[in-house]
């Protein structure tokens, strides 16, 4: 995939997005993006993530409760 032209967080302009080499097998589809210049990361696509199941509130014992 050619570059990308996106603003960078850390550079703080527009720049040439890449996509770096993928450890997760997705080649040419992955979501991650990397910034030419400084090196940060962004992520460009969907995420296959249940939320509700990564943010579970915790229950705190109510105070002066009984065990």
């Amino acid at each position: 995939m050619p570059a990308q032209l996106r603003p960078c967080p850390s550079c703080g302009e527009e720049r040439a997005f890449e996509t770096p080499p993928c450890a997760d097998g997705h080649g040419q589809d992955c979501a991650e993006l990397a910034c030419a210049v400084c090196g940060a990361a962004l992520v460009a696509g969907p995420l296959d993530v249940d939320l509700a199941a990564v943010h579970r509130p915790r229950r705190r014992p109510v105070l002066g409760a009984a065990a």
